[in-house]
């Protein structure tokens, strides 16, 4: 019976103990207090067995090796350790101990249940870490393992705490290796790459392989901050970039490589110096430190401040329109394109929420055709000596395009968002106005190459690009009504002389009363002129003061980290210098800006960006939208309009063909008439929101900051409120 015993604790079947325990039909002879003393030992072995069986199976298919490395540990440790245990036990009943064995010889069951008495709560709480690490429903991963073990140090029970404490350093250790292969050399690692927080996403784009990375915050423990996790993945990119580069010895200068190279060292040695349990100061410190000296001695040399300073310039030029001949070149380029497929367009107006304009469909190649006729028509207004802006126009050229919007949420293998890692700053955009310049949603996006994509990454380019569709849908709405004024023969009356006859000499019986149709058309031309003028003060607003305050203060802050250094860094001044006094390589340590720094004050200014133009309000933006698709249709009610206006004042010698115009001209007039009450509705609402908007945002005062923009030097512009442009936008004293 005592070999029975041993042999169950030691995680070996036992037919006597199986079974449901402390069965009485196990063993019926035994009494109460014998049978719950031989039920806590069966208790035992059964939790040795489930958890032996556990660990096996974590350590042979587990995906992440963290759980591999803590199953490993419990079987190598913690059970050897209780198996120590009971041969131990074993030892001293065989050797006659008073401890087990009394008189006659005799070894009592509550002398071994004593004895392992101690081992019940630990083989229960190990248990527990088993089964949370191999759940039926799906794997934990490595930093649902080390958050959970991070909680169990709190407990209370000193034998749990202890294990805790050992198994929380073996989980530490093998995720830090995890992230040494990626902070130190720029490879995701070999094992476990699923459940490491960098995750590879394949990418169609093969000229921007950074796109391939993105973080997921689920797969990164609690102590690792939205920064040190954006941190993170910025000096991954940067070494793979390096590393690429590096094949290519003529692109690179030999002392950048030994620079790098001598870093490595370095800053392995400050993870290895993290203390466990690890807390999310010291880990923040470390990460800091390590991207600021491969910034400092390494990166500047790949991103000098002046391509960034040209990255802004191209985004703001070209997305953000403040070259204003590139979107207008934009729209009568997408109105030519749209000209030619609207084949029926001479005989019927179309609006966007019709039928005919959604069906149609734009084919890869026109939309190529219309950034092309667009570059043509921006070269042809170049200056020939202007030779900066040559440059500038040829890359733009080579980083802008034009493409058609997929309806998925994934494009190019990346997740609207999940570029942005913490940052979600085209999360509250839920109002898009990229279907304004073509019948099929397109988008206007930059794809730069290296070194770009270490200050750029592709949620940022999205963020841009929706920007870019809002503000192209203001001025090609206000484009589009200032041509009307150009349409003479709605503004202009015939002449005496030629009102009589037709020009086969007839009398034109079917010529129109210009008295009539000035009064008819008198309130079209009020509606069209109050359209305007909000378009109008609207993009001065947008543009003029919220678009071009931001960049200035954003490139002023730029310029300033040339000779300042970041503020977002002093929390690692320290570990820094020690880097800085211990590496070989001392390269440009006099320069101060950091590159990844510049990209957390980047997202910071777009956030910003995006709020000062009114992007995230939801209610304003339909507003918005709709109005703007009232002024298409205006467009072509009043296109058509012109045409049968021509014809009628020319006049024919078919009364048939003569009486279908006045009656298309009179359904015209009660169309814009309709839908001159709609866009009155929506200027009226569209203000009042506004005002409501003005009244928020100065009642809310300053919002707490992301925790990745704690701690940032850079403070970006906001607007003081909107009451300038609702003073213009006043329409109290207008009617229409």
């Amino acid at each position: 019976m005592l070999h029975e015993l041993l042999l169950a604790l030691s995680g070996h079947p036992s037919p006597l103990l199986s079974g449901v325990e402390g069965s009485q039909q196990l063993l019926p002879l035994l009494a109460p207090s014998e049978e719950a003393l031989l039920t806590s030992v069966a208790r035992l072995g059964n939790l040795h067995i489930e958890i032996k069986n556990g660990t096996n199976t974590i350590t042979k298919s587990h995906p992440s090796t963290v759980c591999r490395a803590v199953a490993q540990a419990i079987a190598s440790v913690h059970l050897a350790s209780f198996q120590e245990e009971i041969l131990r036990v074993e030892r001293d009943i065989l050797q006659e101990h008073a401890r087990f064995v009394g008189a006659y010889d005799i070894v009592s069951l509550s002398s071994i249940s004593i004895a392992f008495g101690g081992w019940r709560s630990k083989l229960e709480w190990l248990e527990k870490l088993v089964q949370k690490m191999q759940s039926p429903d799906a794997y934990a991963s490595g930093a649902q393992v080390i958050d959970w073990l991070h909680k169990e140090l709190q407990t209370g029970f000193l034998d749990i705490g202890l294990l805790a404490t050992n198994l929380v350093q073996i989980a530490e250790a093998a995720w830090l290796r995890q992230i040494s292969a990626w902070v130190l050399y720029g490879t995701l690692p070999t094992l476990g790459a699923e459940d490491f927080l960098i995750q590879r996403k394949s990418s169609s784009l093969s000229t921007f392989r950074a796109w391939k990375y993105e973080l997921d915050h689920d797969l990164a423990p609690s102590y690792v901050t939205e920064a040190a996790a954006s941190s993170i993945l910025f000096i991954g990119k940067s070494l793979e970039y390096v590393r690429q580069k590096s094949q290519n010895r003529d692109q690179v200068a030999p002392d950048l490589l030994m620079g790098q190279a001598s870093l490595v060292s370095i800053h392995l040695e400050h993870i290895s110096l993290l203390e466990h349990p690890i807390s999310s100061t010291s880990f923040s410190r470390t990460i800091a430190a390590i991207r600021s000296s491969l910034s400092r001695n390494v990166l500047q040399r790949l991103l000098p401040l002046s391509e960034v300073l040209r990255a802004v310039n191209i985004l703001h030029d070209y997305l953000l329109l403040e070259r204003g001949e590139f979107a207008v070149a934009l729209v009568a380029a997408a109105d030519e394109c749209l000209l030619s497929r609207q084949k029926s367009g001479i005989t019927k107006p179309m609006c966007r929420d019709s039928h005919q304009l959604s069906g149609m469909m734009i084919k890869d190649g026109e939309i190529t055709a219309v950034l092309s006729r667009t570059w043509t028509a921006i070269a042809a207004l170049q200056d020939v000596g202007d030779n900066v802006a040559d440059e500038d126009l040829e890359l733009a050229r080579g980083l802008v395009c034009l493409s058609i919007k997929k309806d998925s949420a994934i494009q190019h293998g990346v997740p609207f968002t999940a570029a942005l890692g913490s940052l979600r700053i085209v999360e509250n955009l839920r109002t898009t106005f990229n279907d304004m310049l073509l019948a099929t949603p397109t988008y206007l996006t930059l794809i730069p190459g290296p070194p770009f994509h270490l200050f750029l990454n592709y949620g940022e380019v999205e963020a841009y690009s929706s920007i870019h569709s809002y503000l192209l849908a203001i001025r090609r709405a206000h484009v589009h009504l200032t041509e009307l004024w150009k349409l003479s023969t709605l503004r202009k009356t015939r002449s005496s002389y030629n009102r009589g006859l037709n020009i086969n000499g007839h009398s034109m019986q079917n010529g129109d009363n210009s008295s009539h149709r000035d009064r008819s058309l008198r309130s079209m031309w009020a509606m069209v002129g109050l359209v305007v003028f909000f378009l109008a003060e609207l993009g001065e607003y947008l543009q003029g003061e919220v678009v071009k305050s931001s960049r200035d203060v954003f490139t002023e802050w730029l310029k300033a980290t040339q000779s300042s250094k970041s503020t977002d860094d002093r929390d690692s001044v320290e570990v820094y210098n020690l880097i800085e006094t211990s590496a070989r390589f001392q390269g440009t340590a006099a320069i101060a800006h950091d590159p990844e720094s510049l990209t957390r004050a980047h997202r910071y200014y777009l956030t910003s960006l995006i709020n000062s133009l009114l992007l995230d309000d939801l209610a304003y933006t339909k507003l918005l939208k709709t109005l703007i698709t009232r002024v298409d249709y205006i467009t072509a009610l009043v296109g058509r309009l012109s045409i049968v206006q021509l014809n009628l004042n020319i006049g024919d010698s078919h009364a048939g063909v003569s009486a279908t115009f006045v009656g298309e001209k009179e359904e015209l007039i009660d169309n814009l008439a309709q839908v001159g009450i709609g866009v009155k509705d929506d200027l009226l609402k569209l203000v009042e929101r506004l005002r409501e908007i003005d009244f928020e945002r100065l009642g809310l005062g300053t919002k707490p900051l992301a925790d990745e923009f704690q701690n940032i030097s850079f403070v970006p512009w906001k607007a003081g409120g909107l009451y300038g442009l609702l003073t213009k936008l006043d329409f109290a004293q207008l009617t229409v």
